[in-house]
């Protein structure tokens, strides 16, 4: 069976399980269930309040559609969302197309017995739950740092940008990103990436040629 793992981070899930901890027993699941993995999807950064705003969620749900895999494999359900509704709405899709929803923690999410469906139910309201009461800590937080006077906000990362208070990607920033790491996997030295970058026509936010720091540390942000 083909399976595509898919994990996320939020920024505003404070110790929160690693990208890298999630790939490692996504792999584990599905060395243990015989399962292919082709590749393991990644939204870094983003909020599971809707799947709308991100791309590798989305790429997974495409893949599912088409029936290109079998399986779906993730650590737990709210990586994939934490909106109740469409929670319900990917579970109830993956037993239509007959696609194993797997999840390392919470087991087979596409059983499909009284019970089962039952669960789904729960598991949809506890990962709403969990996204009021992250937004709810959020507030909080916000709240304690204006009262001390700090400041609060900032520009978002390189390849992203805000639009209606959710960070979601800025196509043109990661197409640089995304060149940068395939100039990187083809051994190419910073300096190399960096006057490819320049003849290319890559600039930053600010309209600049890249140099070299800051390719560096683009690609240790995307590594």
């Amino acid at each position: 069976m083909k399976a595509l793992g898919y994990a996320r981070i939020s920024k505003d899930e404070e110790g929160s399980v690693s990208l890298d901890y999630q790939r490692a027993e996504i792999k584990k699941l599905c060395a243990a269930r015989g399962l292919r993995l082709l590749k393991i999807e990644e939204d870094n950064g983003i909020s599971g309040k809707t799947i709308r705003n991100r791309p590798a969620a989305l790429r997974v749900l495409q893949a599912v559609e088409a029936q290109d895999i079998q399986a779906v494999v993730v650590y737990k359900s709210d990586r994939m969302s934490r909106d109740g509704l469409e929670s319900l709405e990917m579970e109830k899709l993956m037993l239509r197309k007959r696609i194993a929803y797997l999840s390392v923690t919470e087991g087979n999410l596409t059983s499909d017995s009284v019970d089962d469906e039952f669960m789904r139910f729960v598991r949809a309201g506890l990962n709403q739950r969990e996204r009021k009461l992250i937004a709810l800590r959020t507030r909080q937080a916000l709240h304690r740092k204006r009262e001390k006077g700090e400041r609060i906000g900032g520009r978002p990362r390189y390849g992203w940008t805000v639009k209606g208070g959710e960070l979601v990607p800025e196509p043109r920033e990661q197409e640089a990103i995304a060149r940068m790491r395939a100039l990187q996997a083809k051994g190419y030295s910073g300096r190399e990436i960096v006057k490819a970058l320049e003849e290319e026509g890559y600039r930053t936010r600010k309209g600049t040629c890249f140099n070299l720091t800051q390719v560096q540390r683009i690609l240790k942000v995307a590594a």
